[in-house]
């Protein structure tokens, strides 16, 4: 193709079709998806956060404090539907199909210890087919989560995700988007920087969005 081709692409002035999308993918040796959104792309499928169930008042408070630091907010609404299987327990694991901005994302989570999972993921383009498959393989929905989530970044590693979630109240998410040490070194890290932020740990919520359900 042309130079001028490819520069477009790299400006983001047009977007490949599908079948050039595939021809990339396979040229760099990488999964397609990972090509179109950078949000599939993790270290080792670890998943490093803690979650902070807040008043109004505290969650007004420490948005305040990460949008001095950073302004840059993206806005979504999330629609989670959660399944467990009817034939074993599925204690510390979490399957969820989420719908947001008309992308639909399938989530396997299993936790490791304390504020620490394994996380994989893969998109969905037909989810009524894949609702049947569940239903097939005797997997139930267990409910549905409705969520504003508002995320910024801090210090080009943390993201905040503040979550105004139907029916439920206010949360604070802050997940460890760059991995760089051993599991317990980054919650203590991340533990720390809350309390330089002066946000009481005692808000640390250990039960998860699904737990509610």
């Amino acid at each position: 193709m042309s130079d001028k081709t490819i520069s477009s692409y790299e400006c983001n002035r047009t977007v490949p079709d599908i079948n050039m999308l595939f021809k990339i993918s396979n040229i760099l040796d990488i999964n397609l998806y990972n090509l179109i959104d950078n949000n599939f792309n993790s270290l080792d499928n670890l998943e490093i956060e803690v979650k902070l169930k807040v008043n109004i008042s505290d969650f007004n408070r420490i948005k305040g404090i990460i949008k001095n630091q950073n302004s840059n907010i993206t806005k979504i609404k999330q629609i989670d539907k959660y399944y467990i299987p009817k034939y074993r327990n599925f204690n510390y694991e979490w399957l969820r199909v989420r719908n947001e901005e008309n992308k639909c994302i399938l989530t396997y989570k299993k936790k490791i210890i304390n504020n620490c999972c394994k996380e994989y993921e893969v998109l969905i383009d037909n989810v009524n087919s894949f609702e049947t498959i569940l239903k097939c393989l005797d997997f139930q929905n267990k409910g549905i989560i409705t969520k504003t989530r508002e995320k910024i970044m801090y210090n080009d590693k943390y993201e905040f995700s503040f979550d105004n979630v139907d029916n439920m109240g206010n949360f604070v998410e802050i997940e460890v988007k760059k991995i760089a040490k051993d599991n317990e070194s980054e919650i203590k890290e991340l533990i720390e920087l809350l309390k330089s932020l002066k946000i009481d740990i005692n808000l640390i919520e250990s039960k998860r969005y699904f737990d509610y359900l």
